[in-house]
């Protein structure tokens, strides 16, 4: 069952940024020792790689490729994505030569099996014959990327989805324990998707899978995998694909937490940014994009690689998102004011936010929106919110984000939604402080929840403090943004300046 679109976009957003962070949090630590889950920590430096912090692996790369293939660049859609092995094989090959997807566009840390897959695809095999089948050729290259299979195609029937995970496994790993893992891995997340919990989803996982192979004929060799898989009994955090998979979903299914996945995932030692980019997919799609803590989002490298592909998905599951909505600015006219031939004043909604629109369902980056802001040359944001309202739209950050990005300056008055300013006298400084902003030539932006009405009263105010009457002033504020100011007790408040 396919959630709201706010969920499903948490989730999804979750599912990517999730694998991600958890293979950066892992890049540091791998090839060490188990150590005790306290101890990991986001952002560590050293290790076999000596990369900075925030930067995902080949795991992370290769899982990207594997979104862009399915549904970027217009291929394909969130409910129709294109399942092509050439085209994913072109994309590891880029991701191999030039170090697409990968943050600063290194490239470290290639498996055994991927190594040779690739020599392969270079030299002209099939896609889905690239992948080494032999017993030493089982590790978790394959396991490490497959999370997109998982996330798109909402429509696919268990059957499909195995089949899908299957290919895209072959790519890189033939084996059919390679492939097995990665199918029952990708039926666990579309179920974690659609809200079922994790022990109700590795059953079903199990037993969907399961079916196929007991039913259908070809499929000898991937159901005595299955009970491979499912009698194996090591949890060590190795590079071996049964052990990968078990190891992720016991860091998982034992968590409180997305945090404490990761950590978990990480302690077990040996191959951690696997390990727990594994278990962060699943995380990420369980507790949802808002239970990454966020100051290890902040520490991502590669934002401008990953977040495009991020919207991508969720803009299929029914949100607007920064990458494809930019943040609108609906500039106010100021001729004939007191203003006019100095500033810019314009209105839009809350940056960044998320489960929360008038103008639809946004899932929005509050990065990109900065940036936006930022680049139109806005001096001063004057954000009507409080509080309470950014906790709900999942930017609580907001302020901290402002001020740590230099211009725009923010601003706040809050006013609760949907009514008028507690304290009017505190409310006029404000609007006269912005008017004299303007006056000395600056871009201000009004903005509250959804840029209607609270913004729309302050704007027909500041166009009042600037010398127009009260009809002239509403009607320019509804001209410039539609719909708003449509409550009488603020109308009065522009009426009465």
């Amino acid at each position: 069952m396919t959630p709201n679109p706010t969920l499903h976009a948490s989730r999804l957003a979750g599912a990517v940024w999730g694998h991600l962070v958890g293979d950066a949090v892992g890049v540091p630590y791998e090839f060490g020792p188990a150590r005790a889950a306290e101890s990991v920590v986001f952002g560590a430096t050293g290790g076999p790689w000596n990369q900075p912090a925030g930067t995902w692996s080949d795991d992370g790369a290769l899982m990207l490729a594997l979104i862009d293939s399915l549904v970027g660049g217009g291929r394909g859609t969130l409910d129709q994505p294109v399942l092509d092995v050439e085209d994913q094989g072109r994309r590891a090959l880029g991701w191999r030569r030039d170090g697409a997807y990968a943050p600063g566009r290194v490239v470290f840390d290639i498996g055994n099996a991927t190594r040779v897959a690739l020599h392969a695809l270079e030299a002209g095999a099939p896609a889905l014959d690239a992948g080494p089948t032999d017993e030493r050729a089982c590790g978790n290259g394959s396991l490490m990327r497959i999370l997109p299979i998982g996330l798109v195609g909402p429509a696919w029937s268990p059957r499909e989805r195995v089949v899908a995970a299957h290919a895209a496994s072959r790519v890189t790993h033939g084996h059919p324990r390679c492939q097995v893992a990665c199918a029952v891995y990708v039926l666990i997340v579309a179920a974690l998707v659609g809200g079922m919990e994790p022990a109700a989803a590795l059953a079903w996982a199990f037993a969907e899978s399961g079916r196929l192979y007991e039913e259908e004929r070809g499929y000898e060799e991937h159901a005595a995998a299955l009970e491979e898989l499912r009698a194996y009994p090591e949890r060590t955090g190795s590079g071996y694909v049964l052990n990968a998979f078990w190891s992720a979903w016991d860091a998982f299914a034992s968590a409180d937490s997305y945090a404490d996945t990761i950590r978990r995932a990480v302690a077990y030692g040996h191959d951690t940014d696997t390990t727990a980019a594994i278990a962060g997919g699943m995380a990420g799609t369980s507790f949802g994009w808002e239970a990454i803590p966020r100051d290890w989002l902040r520490g991502m490298r590669g934002k401008e690689i990953a977040q495009p592909l991020v919207d991508t998905l969720v803009e299929g599951a029914g949100c607007r998102t920064s990458t494809f909505s930019p943040l609108r600015l609906d500039e106010l006219p100021l001729g004939g004011t007191s203003v006019a031939g100095s500033g810019r004043v314009a209105m839009t909604f809350l940056p960044g936010k998320k489960r929360d629109g008038c103008s639809g369902l946004h899932w929005r980056d509050l990065d990109l929106d900065h940036a936006r802001l930022a680049d139109a040359g806005v001096d001063a944001l004057l954000l009507l919110n409080e509080d309470e309202e950014l906790v709900r739209a999942l930017v609580a950050d907001l302020p901290e984000v402002f001020a740590a990005g230099g211009k725009p300056e923010l601003i706040r008055f809050p006013i609760p939604d949907p009514h008028v300013p507690d304290d009017l006298g505190a409310y006029r400084a404000c609007v006269r402080d912005v008017a004299d902003r303007v006056r000395a030539g600056q871009f201000v932006v009004i903005a509250c929840r959804g840029g209607i009405d609270r913004t729309g009263m302050t704007a027909a105010c500041l166009l009042r403090e600037a010398g127009l009457a009260f009809g002239p002033a509403i009607a320019r504020v509804q001209a410039a943004r539609p719909h708003t100011i449509t409550i009488g007790a603020q109308q009065a408040i522009v009426r009465d300046w």
